[in-house]
């Protein structure tokens, strides 16, 4: 175990004392001689003094500094100084050649004073550093010293009083002074070294600097009390070093009390004011500097790109579909992937505190004193590679991709704000297709206004019941008779005419408005199929698909459950779709979809195929269907991979006893395929468009029985 500055101080000062007293011993002859009266009695004046001022110096550091900290060993401390500094005082007011000089039975009254200060120091600070440390509070502070101040006044009053007991006039105190020393002397030893061993022995696993200092302090007052022992004389050296070692002592206890009262609160101050500090700068997550630092350097760099008319590019990166590795494998998997991504962010920036960190998934890359925006574009493709590499967690590896959005000082804005927020813009523009940069132009404001625009509608459009459902259907392809639709949710916009999910879905999953239009659906859906049956049409499978967040929801299959009794929905006909990048976080999926499960209801994988999710899961999950995606299906009969691909995933299927719908049918070629390949059921424009409830009720009625 390595030791420390403050305990290699420690071991000098105890060898030191050590040292000292043996060789003082050894050279006792030759030091030993009296003092004049005179000098004796100025020089030990001087060292009571300065014990009773060093006394009240501790009074006052643990009465006045740093009160909110005030713990016991502080406080008792104090109070116990100022009794003994009372004492030395009175002691030095009764020593011989003072005014005060007094016998007590033969004894100088001066010795018992001493005395008494020697015993209540020792048995005090043994006493105090005995008991547990903890805070207390200011208000104890007053009796607390009145009570030692009071006890050090009696004493000196008792010892005054005695002066005029007939029992003591005229006695000889030789032979008492002797055995009172001794009993002093054993009894003060004893307590300074079972003080010192409680403090080692209770911290000795930490030793901190304010403790061994006050170890130290009492292996002096330790050695003064031996040293004291040896004195025959009023006015010998023994006597006068004993003091020079208890003046030590009080040296090294107040700076110990020091340490403990000023040192140690104002440097944890300074930790927290710097902590704090730190804090209001950088993301506590990441470390990186943050949004606020992230300005005032953007201003610094602005200021300095003016003055040697240079460019600056501020490039801000956002993580593709984050929210769907966190809402999939929670939180705290997202809080790894954004440490990791931080890091190899970090890694490929010029310099560190470049890369900053504006929330979220959101990471800003400042790049100063630029010549020419071909630099920075080249930057922006270099970090986009830089996530070609996949990031490794335990056995599993994710792929992550980033776009980017860019803007140059001067030519996009002269403000930090102004930047920023149109390398938000351009990031949005990049964001459409995913894994690209771009680069900030002034038209993309007007988009970007009307992306705020569309967003505050969609809030209307929940409120006034904008939306509505077409139906495509679930075509068997074995006997040609529909067998269910899928719901698909449209916006009928007041000013825009019918948008189609692409340009509101994803809105709606960044907002959080998903989560009551996912509900808004699944009811509508569930009406709907009852008004059907009640119509006269054939019970059907009604399809309905779950985002991603609802499928995180709390207590999903609580809530679907109260959606099927409200409207009366006969469980066995909803089948709700997922998709697979639903079930990366496996235990969370399998306990979800075995209560959606135990409702009655049926679920189906969606665009099988084009998820991460692994083929042995499929066993694990309660699964009724798998939905082949159109992509496979478009070069069906050109592309003998997609037919391989289809072929595989109809041949998964059979063997796990899992029905395959294909979606995006469009033509015979591609029905004849997938019934040579067993394939249960089929939907796409083959059949029809999606269309309205009343729509595809009359489409049914003359074409449905035989598609």
């Amino acid at each position: 175990m390595s030791i420390n500055r403050a305990e290699k101080k420690t071991v000098l000062a105890v060898m030191s004392a050590f040292l000292s007293f043996m060789l003082v011993r050894l050279l006792h002859r030759v030091l030993y001689h009296t003092v004049p009266e005179r000098a004796y009695l100025f020089i030990h004046t001087a060292i009571e003094l300065l014990s009773f001022a060093v006394s009240f110096a501790i009074l006052v550091l643990g009465w006045l500094f740093f009160v909110k900290s005030l713990s016991r060993h502080r406080l008792y401390t104090a109070a116990l100084f100022s009794a003994v500094g009372l004492l030395d005082l009175f002691h030095a007011l009764t020593t011989k050649g003072m005014p005060f000089e007094r016998t007590v039975g033969g004894m100088p009254l001066a010795a018992l004073l001493a005395a008494s200060a020697q015993l209540i120091a020792a048995v005090g600070l043994f006493v105090i550093f005995r008991i547990g440390d903890h805070p207390v509070s200011a208000g104890r502070r007053l009796p607390a010293v009145s009570i030692a101040i009071g006890i050090g006044a009696l004493t000196v009053s008792f010892f005054l009083s005695l002066i005029e007991w007939p029992a003591f006039a005229g006695t000889e105190g030789g032979s008492l002074a002797d055995y009172g020393g001794l009993v002093t002397t054993v009894i003060a030893a004893a307590a300074y070294l079972l003080t010192i061993g409680i403090l080692l022995y209770r911290n000795r696993k930490e030793r901190p600097e304010a403790l061994l200092t006050i170890v130290q302090s009492l292996v002096f007052f330790l050695t003064a009390t031996l040293q004291l022992h040896f004195s025959s004389h009023a006015a010998d050296t023994d006597l006068l070093l004993a003091h020079c070692y208890r003046l030590a002592g009080f040296y090294f206890l107040m700076k110990g009390i020091y340490f403990v009262t000023i040192e140690e609160p104002f440097r944890q101050q300074k930790r927290s004011e710097s902590k704090i500090s730190y804090l209001a700068y950088h993301d506590e997550l990441t470390g990186l500097p943050n949004r606020r630092l992230l300005h005032e350097r953007l201003k610094a760099e602005l200021q300095r790109a003016r003055h040697h008319r240079r460019k600056v590019a501020v490039m801000l990166l956002d993580l593709d579909r984050f929210k769907t590795f966190n809402d999939a494998l929670g939180h705290p998997f997202g809080d790894d992937m954004l440490r990791a991504v931080s890091q190899r962010l970090k890694h490929a920036a010029e310099m560190p505190g470049r890369v900053f960190r504006m929330g979220g998934d959101e990471f800003v890359l400042l790049l100063p004193d630029l010549t020419e925006r071909e630099t920075a574009e080249r930057k922006a493709q270099a970090l986009m590679s830089l996530f070609d590499a996949p990031f490794v967690f335990g056995e599993a590896e994710y792929h992550l991709t980033v776009s980017v959005g860019l803007s140059f000082f001067p030519q996009d804005g002269e403000s930090a704000d102004e930047l920023l927020r149109n390398a938000d813009i351009a990031m949005y523009r990049a964001k459409e297709n995913r894994n690209e940069y771009s680069t900030y132009a002034s038209e993309m404001n007007a988009e970007a206004h009307e992306r705020l625009r569309l967003e505050s509608d969609l809030h209307r459009a929940l409120e006034q019941e904008q939306f509505t459902l077409a139906y495509q259907p679930l075509v068997n392809l074995a006997t040609g008779r529909v067998v269910g639709v899928e719901a698909l949710v449209r916006w009928h916009h007041p000013q825009r005419g019918l948008l189609p999910p692409g340009d509101f879905i994803p809105l709606t999953e960044e907002n959080g408005l998903i989560l009551p239009l996912g509900e808004w659906v699944l009811k509508a859906a569930c009406l709907q199929n009852k008004a059907w049956r009640e119509a006269g049409l054939p019970p059907m499978i009604m399809a309905v698909n779950l985002s991603m967040r609802q499928f995180r929801q709390h207590r999903l299959a609580e809530r679907i459950r109260a959606i099927l009794e409200q409207t009366g929905m006969p469980p066995e006909y909803l089948e709700l779709e997922i998709t697979e990048s639903m079930t990366s976080d496996v235990e969370f999926a399998a306990e979800t979809l075995a209560g959606l499960k135990a409702l009655g209801v049926k679920i189906s994988i969606d665009d099988f195929g084009t998820g991460y999710s692994s083929l042995l899961y499929l066993k694990r999950f309660p699964i009724d269907k798998l939905k082949i995606d159109r992509s496979f299906l478009r070069e069906l009969t050109e592309d003998s991979s997609d037919a391989a691909i289809v072929t595989t995933i109809t041949s998964i299927a059979k063997h796990l006893k899992l029905k395959v719908t294909a979606e995006g049918v469009e033509n015979d070629e591609q029905i004849r395929f997938l019934r040579e390949r067993h394939c249960e059921e089929a939907q796409g424009y083959y059949y029809t468009k999606p269309i309205p409830a009343g729509l595809f009720e009359n489409w049914y009625r003359h074409r449905g029985q035989t598609a």
